[in-house]
């Protein structure tokens, strides 16, 4: 590999001294996550979800959504949850209506099809929702964008209830009620929930408004949590915190779920259902769920979570990973086709276009090119007249802030510093490139665009044991802003070199220093030269191998010099 290596730095002896019955290089750790109190090291190694579970009527304006809610129930006025066409919002969407419809209310979801409706509110769809006597209209995982169409929504007698983590306009719409984490004022201390972790806070508050009884209320809270995960984990939220908390015991949940949908996605996609874990989440689950959105409609995730029949539930999840295979056929394609389009590499930001690429596409597209360029990338494609695309960026550009300087030129857009969607009219599109470049040029650097290897930790080879392989399985799960520790260890000895693999992409190897000796897997490095007896650094993870009842420490190898010391 060519990255460049980015070397630690190393935490004072006073600091490691504040936690002596903590080894010092998991302080380092904790440290490296911005952990630096005991109450914040407790609530990360041992999560306790009586503890880290913010009362959700710490929102300012849980108490009005709630009453407003309840109002609706009562009244069995009807009752719409608007949801995204993306795992995160069809989550949210699921975790709405499963409780308000454990408590009676009239409710159905509506999520909007992602080539013709786009994302977020849309205003013929408020506008039809209206006159078919909807009275409540809830937003998940989207809305705090929507302005415009929340006054279309209260001109025609519709009330709004906004639940949302995304950007935050200079305006706020109209709503009656605004559960997000970020507004200006809000003092719910946890700012980084996904659309998940937001709907479900008004689910709880939804839950211990009713007449529920604690024991009913607590079980119906208990099983969202599997679909709570799914939404966390998909949107690559920071997994600290409170999401820490609610992916850890919604993990538990998953593994156990009661969702007919779930199980049969579990069963149709070959996963060990007691191992799966926030990766399974990441590369087996969400990718499937967000397929529906892509490549069809999401109405057929949404369908296949709120499935009660055994055989729809076999035939959606069928569906669904068929639809996942030809999701990854499609991307690839379309992602060579890109490859081959004449960029100019001078630039800081790249733009690709063709007006018949699939607009479901272009954000998986865009992350691809992205890593393989190393700087924000844009990708076009044209639906019905307008152009719509997707933005990925890297960590020194955020992409929404200059959309959002770019906001005159553009229909609608939302999303994150480095992932965003956005749509504009042809005419205005030569204008938005040059602009979207100007920005990228006047803001990166070939310093700020490298992509060097973050190593969180030196330690000796000495100091690997069982003792730290165990604690650091307290780390899990890894995600967003709490990544799988990447170690360095120098001067190592190869004493068994073989290459492995389709094409021999991989190495396993043997390697040993000081009598130590370890097992290691080094992917997608078979092209580098190794040899026996070659004393090496090494960039790596702590795994644990088991093989026929037995486990043993494996390194996981991410980058390899030759040693010199």
């Amino acid at each position: 590999m060519n990255k460049s290596w980015a070397e630690p730095q190393v935490i004072d002896k006073k600091i490691i001294e504040q936690f002596p019955e903590l080894p010092p290089t998991v302080v380092q750790l904790l440290h490296n996550r911005n952990l630096t109190t005991q109450e914040e090291i407790d609530e990360f190694l041992s999560p306790d979800y009586s503890k880290d579970i913010h009362d959700p009527f710490l929102f300012n304006d849980m108490k009005k959504a709630c009453q407003r809610i309840q109002k609706a129930i009562d009244k069995q006025e009807k009752i719409i949850i608007y949801g995204d066409y993306d795992a995160d919002g069809v989550s949210s969407a699921v975790i709405l209506t499963t409780v308000l419809n454990k408590l009676g209310a009239k409710v159905d979801a509506y999520l909007p099809h992602r080539e013709k409706e786009g994302y977020g509110l849309n205003e013929n769809a408020v506008k039809e929702l209206a006159k078919s006597d909807v009275k409540l209209l809830i937003t998940c995982d989207c809305g705090i964008s929507n302005r415009d169409e929340v006054k279309i929504a209260k001109d025609n007698n519709l009330d709004v209830i906004v639940t949302d983590h995304h950007a935050i306009p200079e305006k706020l719409p109209d709503a009656v009620a605004i559960i997000h984490p970020q507004i200006s004022g809000e003092k719910y201390p946890f700012k980084f929930l996904a659309g998940g972790g937001v709907a479900f806070k008004l689910a709880q508050g939804i839950l211990r408004s009713s007449k529920l009884n604690e024991e009913e209320e607590e079980k119906t809270e208990k099983w969202l949590l599997d679909i709570v995960a799914i939404a966390t984990v998909a949107d690559m939220v920071p997994l600290l915190g409170e999401n820490r908390t609610l992916v850890k015991y919604g993990l538990m949940v998953l593994r156990k779920t009661q969702r007919l949908g779930l199980q049969k996605m579990i069963d149709v996609a070959s996963i060990d259902r007691e191992k799966i874990d926030a990766v399974t989440i990441g590369f087996a689950l969400a990718p499937r769920i967000n397929a529906a959105g892509r490549m069809d409609h999401a109405n057929l995730a949404y369908y296949l979570l709120t499935e009660t029949e055994d055989d729809k539930a076999l035939e959606l999840a069928k569906t669904l990973n068929q639809s996942n295979l030809d999701r990854q056929r499609v991307t690839e394609a379309t992602f060579r086709e890109a490859k081959n389009q004449k960029v100019d590499l001078t630039d800081r930001l790249l733009v690709f276009y063709q007006p018949d690429w699939p607009a479901g596409l272009t954000g998986l597209v865009a992350s691809k090119l992205s890593r393989q360029h190393n700087r924000p990338c844009l990708v076009l494609t044209k639906v019905e007249d307008n152009i719509v695309g997707s933005a990925r960026s890297i960590k020194a550009f955020d992409v929404t802030a200059a959309l959002v300087k770019n906001s005159d030129l553009l229909l609608r857009f939302g999303g994150h510093p480095q992932a965003a969607g956005f749509s504009l009219i042809e005419d205005n599109l030569e204008k938005f490139k040059l602009e979207m470049k100007k920005l990228a040029n006047d803001t990166l650097t070939d310093d700020n665009m490298q992509a060097p290897l973050d190593i969180e930790l030196a330690i000796d080879w000495s100091e690997i044991n069982w003792s730290l392989v165990d604690i650091l399985n307290k780390f899990e799960p890894y995600g967003q802003s709490n990544p799988e520790p990447n170690f360095l260890s120098r001067g190592i000895l190869i004493t068994q070199a073989k290459r492995v693999g389709k094409d021999l992409k991989h190495w396993k190897l043997e390697l040993v220093k000081q009598d130590k000796k370890f097992g290691a897997i080094a992917f997608g490095l078979g092209k580098m030269d190794l040899a026996i007896g070659q004393r090496i650094d090494l960039v790596y993870n702590l795994n644990i191998n088991q093989w026929n009842g037995s486990r043993s420490i494996q390194l996981k190898i991410k980058d390899i010099q030759q040693s010199f010391g």
